[in-house]
């Protein structure tokens, strides 16, 4: 009983001085969390079998870069980062579902489709009204191929008449085409008509690796989406690297709310209150991702992961945590952790026009979500 107690009481004494440094928590996970390129193109199916392809929607409602042709779009796709981080040995990463599978309101490109089709029926009545006003001005000038002489005999200039009945003839068949184009387009089509998908080539980038073009993530480290959720208050997704292996060295983060720190750790969590699930206001917490992208993550010695800090502003309803770490463009799907080491939550949004509240998604959440 005595040695009982003895050991207990060494590795309290251990817990007790074994309290883990923001520093160590980073040199520790950075290995774990890379930067995501997505390199992205919609494509929009209409009811009568052809695709059309866009990149997205302006500040006008307008489809972005519409197109019919494939090569043309593969030029001008757009492109977003974030952030991921590994959570096992066959190169699955966790992300946000906006970084991974770009969404897009299928409603205003519904109406951005169906405005543009009506301006083009209208362009189209104009140009065929136009062809048909230069049909029936060489119409009338057919009369002028035929001549008279003194005598009053006619004659007929045979050229100029078949001149003219040649372009009569180019304009009937530019008519005809723009009408059966006309035709062709359905005056409202429904949102059930249009099948609107998004197309992505996803890479990533590691830390201390240089970068210098997209081709460094990806054509040097392709990955494929193999899961998004499809809860709408659950911005989560899955994508894995092609080889389906995880860097050796690489850290893998404990998506069930443990810490894989060693004895000491893993004895302080047997004898802490605190509950895997429970957070406190106030609480400290830390971020690590590539906030704003390749643009802060360059250095000269290669990309360069950041971890950043804030406290717990609101306890978890179930759907969200608000903490007070500041985010930016590209912090997005990085991992929350707590000064054990232990992930908290899933980065995902910030308030508008705010650094100081910005919003995770819970760890509970991320549970249910990896669940098959």
């Amino acid at each position: 009983m005595k040695k009982a107690i003895l050991l207990i009481t060494t590795l309290l004494a251990l817990v007790s001085c074994s309290e883990r440094t923001p520093q160590d928590l980073f040199d520790e996970d950075k290995s774990g969390v890379v930067l995501i390129l997505n390199e992205y193109y919609y494509t929009m199916k209409l009811p009568n079998g052809n695709t059309l392809y866009f990149t997205g929607i302006d500040d006008d409602g307008s489809l972005e870069n519409l197109s019919v042709d494939y090569n043309d779009i593969k030029g001008k796709r757009q492109t977003l980062s974030g952030t991921g981080f590994f959570i096992d040995k066959q190169g699955t990463i966790m992300t946000n579902r906006h970084v991974a599978q770009p969404a897009i309101d299928k409603k205003a490109v519904k109406e951005s489709y169906n405005s543009l089709v009506a301006s083009l029926k209208a362009y189209f009545g104009a140009q065929m009204e136009e062809l048909a006003d230069q049909y029936r001005t060489l119409e009338n000038q057919k009369s002028d191929c035929v001549s008279f002489d003194f005598y009053g005999n006619a004659y007929q200039d045979e050229e100029k008449l078949q001149a003219i009945t040649t372009q009569q003839g180019e304009l009937e068949e530019q008519f005809n085409q723009l009408r059966d184009v006309r035709e062709s387009m359905n005056d409202h089509v429904s949102l059930d008509e249009l099948q609107i998908a998004v197309v992505c080539e996803v890479g990533i980038a590691y830390n201390n690796t240089y970068v210098t073009s997209s081709s460094d993530l990806l054509d040097k480290n392709p990955c494929v989406v193999t899961k998004v959720s499809g809860k709408e208050d659950t911005d989560l997704a899955l994508i894995q690297l092609k080889n389906k292996t995880t860097p050796e060295g690489a850290y893998v983060f404990n998506t069930d709310g443990k810490a894989d720190v060693g004895l000491v750790a893993k004895v302080k969590d047997l004898f802490s209150s605190h509950n895997d699930e429970i957070l406190q206001i106030d609480q400290q917490l830390y971020m690590i991702g590539y906030n704003a992208g390749p643009v802060l993550a360059n250095t000269k010695q290669g990309i360069q992961v950041q971890m950043t800090s804030g406290k717990v502003t609101q306890l978890p309803d179930g759907d969200r945590l608000l903490y007070s770490i500041p985010t930016v463009q590209g912090s997005s799907g990085s991992p929350v952790i707590d000064s054990q080491g232990r992930l908290v939550a899933v980065n995902f949004a910030k308030l508008a026009a705010s650094d100081n509240f910005n919003f995770g998604i819970p760890l509970n959440k991320v549970k249910a979500f990896l669940k098959p």
